[in-house]
């Protein structure tokens, strides 16, 4: 869900094959940030358009012709998909390089990135307001990050040597934007993150084939968590916990356990102040709820991939 459409910032309408945004505080619109969009000849983006509807500010933009990334996606093979994530990363370093731009307010949804068919040249949609999608540039990036792995080992299409090597890199926090790029085209990557999925995790233990772990996403440093025991409480205080997360405060003392019961994983939240989260569902505190291989846990406000085997 849009946050901005969420909290009655903006609505969608459709138009035909065209679609727009109207603001409901005409205060909000950036035209210093509308006037970058307009000059930028064959950029990036959606073409927009400033109108009027009703007395609000209308953001236009112009689609005809191309299709969204979630309506190909179903016929979509490993290589083609590889292919548009390259440009969709590609465009957004080039919102980073920009400096006029923030990438907090580009639309990540899959629904509304839009690609030409023909030769997979992709086009953001972009929203200059001073409310902003997202809170920052991590937020965003990881936003983007915990789609694709989901799209990667839910679409049986997508789940190929080479797509599932790549989601293992969306997974590593310590690779940048940039280095998934470099990495999704052929090159070495500029980070420090070398590190691949099976290495030594930070709860004592260490991966091996069956086991479950989590690992998080867009953590300061690589983070992995290897579940040892069929009891396993995850958390930040090491007295009280066999899985230590230390590099997020808002994560509770002893923060959710993580059960197995034969070849089923369940994830309990233990009354954490923060919350734990399953695919973005908020789970009731003491309820168990069953976690599944490619599942984005959520603990507090870090989020972490469940890699089962």
């Amino acid at each position: 869900m849009n946050a901005l459409i969420e909290n009655n910032y903006i609505k969608e309408m459709e138009c035909g094959s065209n679609f727009s945004y109207i603001l409901s505080d005409n205060s909000t619109f950036l035209s210093t940030e509308y006037k970058v969009l307009q000059s930028q000849a064959n950029s990036c983006f959606v073409k927009c358009m400033k109108m009027m509807y009703n007395g609000k500010v209308q953001l236009y933009y112009l689609t005809k012709g191309l299709k969204s990334f979630s309506s190909m996606i179903s016929s979509m093979d490993s290589e083609n998909f590889l292919t548009i994530v390259a440009n969709i990363l590609s465009d957004i370093i080039d919102v980073k390089h920009n400096g006029f731009l923030s990438c907090q307010n580009i639309d990540i949804a899959f629904e509304h990135i839009y690609v030409d068919s023909t030769t997979h040249k992709v086009s953001l949609v972009y929203l200059p307001l001073s409310k902003r999608l997202y809170d920052d540039n991590a937020s965003f990036e990881n936003e983007i990050r915990t789609g694709l792995v989901k799209l990667i080992s839910g679409v049986s299409t997508l789940s190929t040597p080479k797509t599932m090597q790549f989601s293992a890199d969306l997974s590593n926090g310590m690779l940048s934007i940039e280095d998934l790029f470099a990495r999704i085209k052929g090159g070495k990557s500029t980070g420090v993150g070398q590190s691949h999925i099976g290495q030594t995790d930070v709860g004592g233990g260490r991966a091996s084939s069956g086991l479950l772990r989590i690992i998080a996403m867009n953590a300061p440093s690589r983070v992995e968590i290897a579940v040892t025991k069929d009891e396993f409480v995850i958390g930040k205080k090491a007295e009280l916990c066999d899985g230590v997360i230390a590099f997020n405060k808002m994560i509770s003392r002893s923060h959710c356990r993580i059960s197995k019961r034969g070849n089923q994983y369940t994830i309990t939240d233990l009354q954490s102040a923060n919350g734990t989260f399953v695919n973005k569902v908020k789970l009731q505190p003491n309820q168990p709820h069953p976690i599944n291989n490619g599942d984005i846990i959520r603990l507090a406000n870090s989020d972490f991939q469940v890699c089962i085997g």
